[in-house]
């Protein structure tokens, strides 16, 4: 026993030695980069910016366009991938480190090292200033400002959804395992002979001004016309599920990444 108690002592003083090795800036820059990289892996876009644009009348020479941001981590480093509303798609590379007590990015565009960041914690969130502009991580998403622009990209919430449209014999098709997201993610089913090209879209609706509270809505879509939907309903925006019955389709999501099949009607309102 008293072997043993000698050994705990000698462990108790020895593991705080070690970690006196790095200066204290070092070591609050270390946890604050093992929380950033639980950050920022995920799915952006400024869904909402871009709708709000158009309907709080902003002049046309202000509006940013609407792009997306996909961020995966691969091993050490991050994968990024930017999509823009009029088709450009850019792919990086980030690598993260500590260096002089602060967080470190290197940007890899092309191949090569393009640009550097230096991030600050802010309480939640994250400060990065370099690349020619600033970018803000937190819970919520990304703020990236760079000259006059400023894009507002929200945190996606992933769904699984089925999808039933409805046959020309009066019954439904079914599909399932349809991935969609609540910052504007969209699905499509294409016609078949048996029944027309429908879709679904997702926002979580927040309203810069007025009284209106913030919902999650689900759109449905008919035919080739991607921009008018015929029917959509709406919730809370902190819903787990949220479901559509048009007749002409059914619909179903819920959150998170579980499939479900769901023992539906073959004929809407039949009891069956």
């Amino acid at each position: 026993m008293k072997i043993f108690l000698l050994t705990l002592a000698a462990l108790s003083v020895a593991f705080p030695a070690v970690a006196q090795d790095k200066d204290p800036a070092t070591r609050i820059a270390e946890r604050d980069l093992r929380e950033f990289k639980k950050l920022v892996p995920g799915i952006y876009t400024n869904e909402e910016q871009v709708y709000f644009q158009g309907n709080l009348d902003m002049p046309e020479a202000d509006r940013v366009p609407r792009i997306e941001l996909v961020v995966e981590r691969v091993g050490d480093s991050f994968e990024t991938t930017t999509s823009w509303s009029d088709g450009r798609v850019i792919k990086a590379r980030h690598d993260y480190r500590v260096e002089d007590g602060a967080i470190r990015a290197s940007v890899i565009r092309f191949g090569r090292a393009d640009c550097e960041r230096t991030f600050v914690r802010e309480y939640e969130s994250f400060r990065g200033e370099g690349c020619g502009g600033t970018v803000v991580l937190s819970p919520e998403g990304f703020r990236l400002s760079a000259g006059s622009e400023t894009f507002n990209m929200l945190r996606a919430r992933p769904f699984k959804c089925w999808v039933s449209p409805r046959k020309e014999d009066g019954e439904y098709a079914f599909y399932n395992d349809l991935q969609l997201h609540d910052q504007g993610g969209r699905v499509w089913i294409d016609a078949t002979d048996e029944h027309p090209r429908v879709g679904l879209k997702m926002r979580n609706v927040q309203w810069p001004t007025g009284i209106n509270r913030d919902s999650l809505v689900l759109y449905t879509y008919l035919g080739d016309d991607e921009d008018y939907a015929p029917g959509y309903t709406w919730t809370d925006p902190k819903t787990e599920r949220l479901a559509i019955n048009m007749r002409w389709l059914q619909a179903s999501c819920t959150a998170g990444e579980v499939t479900y099949t769901p023992g539906i009607n073959l004929k809407t309102g039949s009891g069956n």
